[in-house]
């Protein structure tokens, strides 16, 4: 019981767990007329493109089944708005008992809702059968009271709700938003985390609205102790990178820093300066210290000041626009200031369009061209930094 109540628990898993308890019954496309306690269901499903097994699995839960009318008029609804075969078969297999809510009162009205918050085609038919279990949640309770609150974050582009959503659904099924997201967004804006930066927060890390207050203003808490404060327009980005990883995980980064000679106060100014750097893996947090500390010659000091570049892709940016300079250099075309290694940190860290035209574009068509084939073939970059940094 306890297995099954696992699987029912978690809609978006539940899917490959119902395929392992299929075989863990033994159900197989040997199953026999006689061995079939509902064949005409069966039957049904099969014709509907259900595998015999789950087909055989499903008809076993509905053993006193006497119609068809109520399955076949919820598929041909399915069908109306646009679902495919597979995301019909999807959706009933997390969510078998779909088949038998009622048409008219119970899942048309919720199709119709998605659809005019903006699911439309087969991305209604997508965000369904991934969240199968919202049809079977009350739309006047929890449904249409969640959009909303949602909706107010982040108004006025409604449009980014399917988005949103179909990262999010389990939104949907979780308790009284009335209980965690209103008193949530309550105290993020207590704390200064408004407007954009709570849309912002809700794009990409929707689960913080989830949490148990004393979870929230943990992270917050935190965020605090390492230097951001209230009402700072960079908070928002540390409770999104402190939510993103453990306790555990933040100290061994840290350690990682240290190790290659950060101190403490080095260490939380980086994180005030670039707080979505915790984020990156350990490995190319180590593969950047060994780039710019050890094979550069970057000095720590100068690297502290422009941590966001250990974030950077090597092979993409770093690489390529240390190529063009190598050329520039060659043919004397850098001023005094832009030889210094303690600049190259900030000629990384320029956007794409500053860049190019800074150290490509002003330099005339023949040599614009030259640097230009430079910047975007990674071939002509030179082997022995690649073998060296193991890209």
């Amino acid at each position: 019981m306890q297995f099954l109540a696992s699987l029912v628990s978690n809609s978006r898993k539940f899917g490959r767990r119902w395929d392992r308890a299929l075989s863990l019954h033994h159900f197989s496309s040997n199953a026999t007329p006689a061995s079939i306690s509902n064949p005409a269901f069966v039957e049904f499903l099969r014709d509907n493109g259900f595998q015999k097994p789950l087909a055989i699995a499903i008809a076993m839960r509905y053993p006193n089944l006497k119609s068809l009318e109520q399955p076949r008029s919820v598929i041909q609804m399915l069908k109306s708005y646009s679902f495919s075969d597979t995301q019909i078969q999807k959706s009933i297999r997390v969510h078998p008992r779909m088949m038998f809510y009622n048409v008219e009162k119970i899942l048309e009205p919720k199709l119709r809702f998605f659809k005019d918050i903006g699911f439309t085609g087969s991305g209604l038919g997508k965000f369904v059968s991934q969240n199968s279990s919202v049809v079977g949640v009350s739309l006047v309770k929890k449904l249409i009271p969640t959009v909303e609150i949602l909706k107010s974050i982040v108004a006025p582009k409604h449009e980014d709700l399917p988005v949103i959503l179909s990262r999010c659904g389990w939104l949907l099924l979780s308790r009284d938003p009335n209980l965690f997201l209103l008193p949530n967004i309550s105290y993020l804006e207590t704390c200064g985390i408004v407007g954009s930066q709570l849309a912002s927060l809700l794009r990409r890390q929707p689960r913080i609205f989830n949490l148990s207050e004393e979870k929230l203003r943990g992270y917050v808490s935190r965020a605090l102790d390492l230097g951001f404060t209230l009402n700072s327009r960079m908070l928002v980005h540390a409770v999104i990178s402190l939510s993103s990883l453990s306790e555990k995980t933040f100290d061994r980064k840290v350690k990682l820093f240290m190790a290659n000679g950060f101190s403490e106060d080095e260490i939380t100014d980086i994180i005030r300066r670039s707080p979505g750097l915790i984020r990156c893996s350990e490995d190319k947090l180590t593969l950047g210290f060994e780039f710019y500390l050890k094979r550069m010659g970057i000095e720590r000091e100068a690297l502290a000041k422009r941590p966001c570049v250990l974030s950077y892709n090597l092979e993409k940016r770093v690489i390529p626009r240390l190529k063009v300079l190598q050329i520039l250099r060659e043919k004397g075309l850098l001023l005094k200031e832009e030889k210094k290694k303690k600049n190259m940190v900030g000629i990384v860290e320029m956007t794409e369009e500053a860049f190019l035209e800074k150290y490509v574009v002003r330099f005339g068509d023949e040599i614009a061209e030259e640097l230009l084939v430079a910047y975007k073939c990674v071939c002509l970059v030179d082997e022995t930094l690649l073998d060296r940094i193991k890209i």
